[in-house]
């Protein structure tokens, strides 16, 4: 019996929005611990830093706040330590000086690649158990999600001036087609 105000568990496991979280959270946790035990030093929102800069060179602080999903601040902390640690350069906008557009270096480039080593051999373990077919239907099924998700929100004018623009990071089983 479900006391008033209380959740129960199944309630919780059968949320698909709290089982993307967790799943996430735990993504992230043991990508982080892989990296440091690794000697990169690189979080979650670094590597995505990375990523984001790698495909689209010269985005600025806000958009990349926008496109990894932390405030400005936290992105100006990340690119400062990214800058610091040699992985990119930024420089001033020509046409807008006050804005430092940011370009990933060769340095930063192998780190990264070394990151992404590690991210995707986790996912392959995250997905082991899944057959070939269940791995693709499960990400036909998410990208389904996350098309409903951008047509809810254009459909409530929510504020996605770059997000429709995202570059999405192809698997290793995509590069090799």
């Amino acid at each position: 019996m479900k006391t008033k105000g209380a959740i129960a568990m199944d309630e919780v496991e059968g949320n698909l929005g709290y089982a993307l979280k967790q799943a996430h959270h735990l993504m992230r946790a043991a990508i982080e611990n892989r990296t440091r035990a690794a000697g990169l030093g690189m979080t979650l929102p670094h590597i995505a830093t990375l990523f984001l800069l790698s495909q689209t060179p010269g985005l600025s602080g806000a958009q990349l706040a926008r496109w990894t999903m932390v405030t400005p601040q936290t992105m100006n902390q990340i690119l400062t330590k990214l800058e610091q640690d040699g992985l990119i350069v930024r420089e001033p906008d020509p046409e807008h000086g006050r804005i430092l557009r940011a370009r990933v270096t060769e340095y930063g480039g192998q780190q990264f690649e070394r990151g992404c080593e590690l991210a995707d051999t986790l996912i392959d373990e995250a997905q082991s158990g899944l057959s070939v077919a269940e791995r693709s239907e499960l990400l036909r099924l998410l990208g389904k999600c996350q098309d409903n998700l951008l047509r809810i929100a254009r459909a409530e004018k929510a504020p996605l001036e770059d997000i429709a623009s995202m570059p999405v990071r192809r698997s290793r089983a995509e590069k090799r087609r």
